[in-house]
């Protein structure tokens, strides 16, 4: 596997000298819609964030309010006010530095998307997530949770849901594995729709040359961000061709978890509980945590009339989904927009995921009783 592709693996040492020039420039006017990229990037991924920070500063018109947060190395960070510009060069304003603290601790990211608000206060709020990601994964005293990578810590999406905002209009995860029902579930309080993927996502990112414009707007905004991402990858050659994306509307999650609860609950399996068949959307050898497709975990495993809602429900609950034929060669024949867990015998996950809202809300004590 050429793993060099995925967010996991690249690396460059890079200092914060384009920090160094950039202006001052503090605004006060409240707006419309603030859009905050949050970057994590003090770890193997700083060269593709550069990368990506100026794909951001090219496709940015100077019409919208858009604040991004970066980390390249463990000395500082800085959030800046992103500004139009072509050249290879990161000309952003620096709005506020910061010193050496975690940018996968709770705490401190709860601390910048306080200090954007406060510095470009506005009605809406949109937030990007750039990082490492790999779903719900727990801590089991190894290098391995939910969110970003900063000097080996990384955050726990429990951790997650208790720090963001509750009034987000949308979370958009540029990382991968975060269109999990488990994590989707957790975050369901936080914003009104969230843009993600069940599968990796490239180290190549979001076109944001391309969307940026759009990702001011609503639902049908969103809808256009994950179809950019989708021709984008389209138009790649070889294995570069491989994505998957998902728009949820977290409103209607609670209802599409009572209903996979009635079904768990009846315990209508047919026969014994089947994962050999299974659509697979992970896709790295480094992956922990297994990820089945949603959809498919009910087709091999209940007859069509006893999950019929649980389809019709999850139409109503993705608002968007596509996906490439494939991923890294590995082929995608079912995709619902979400992965689910399954559990093995014994699961060594079994603490922690039962702490997990989905857990109790999907019925899903009934797969670990398997």
């Amino acid at each position: 596997m050429r793993t060099h592709f995925f967010k996991y693996f690249r690396s460059l040492v890079l200092g914060l000298l384009f920090f160094s020039n950039c202006k001052k420039e503090r605004g006060r006017d409240t707006n419309e819609a603030m859009v905050l990229i949050y970057m994590a990037a003090n770890n193997d991924l700083r060269q593709d964030a550069i990368d990506c920070l100026n794909r951001i500063e090219s496709g940015f018109s100077g019409n919208n309010n858009l604040l991004v947060y970066i980390k390249t190395t463990s000395e500082s960070s800085c959030i800046l006010k992103i500004k139009h510009d072509n050249t290879n060069r990161i000309m952003s304003d620096t709005i506020l530095q910061y010193g050496s603290e975690n940018s996968s601790d709770p705490q401190f990211m709860k601390r910048v998307i306080g200090d954007a608000r406060k510095m470009s206060p506005a009605l809406e709020y949109g937030l990007i997530l750039w990082s490492h990601a790999s779903s719900w994964a727990p801590p089991l005293g190894i290098k391995v949770k939910s969110f970003g990578e900063d000097r080996g810590v990384d955050m726990d999406i429990i951790e997650m849901k208790n720090t963001l905002p509750l009034d987000f209009s949308y979370i958009i995860f540029d990382a991968c594995s975060m269109a999990s029902v488990e994590a989707i579930y957790e975050l369901r309080n936080n914003a009104k729709y969230i843009l993600a993927s069940p599968t990796e996502v490239l180290s190549t990112s979001y076109p944001y040359e391309q969307i940026i414009p759009y990702l001011f707007g609503g639902k049908d905004e969103l809808k256009k961000v994950a179809q950019r991402f989708m021709s984008y990858y389209r138009s790649m050659k070889g294995d570069y061709a491989s994505a998957t994306v998902s728009l949820i509307d977290t409103e209607e999650l609670d209802l599409l978890a009572q209903k996979t609860k009635s079904l768990l609950d009846a315990k209508e399996a047919k026969g014994d509980f089947n994962v050999n068949n299974i659509q697979r959307l992970d896709f790295d050898t480094k992956t922990r945590v297994p990820a089945y497709d949603f959809l498919n975990f009910l087709e091999q495993n209940f007859n069509i009339e006893d999950y019929s809602s649980i389809t019709n429900q999850l139409r109503k609950t993705i608002l968007f989904k596509d996906n490439t034929s494939g991923f890294l060669g590995n082929p995608i024949n079912s995709f619902s927009g979400l992965s689910i867990y399954l559990p093995r015998v014994n699961d060594i996950y079994q603490n922690y995921y039962s702490k997990l809202a989905w857990y109790q809300s999907g019925g899903c004590y009934n797969l670990f009783s398997q």
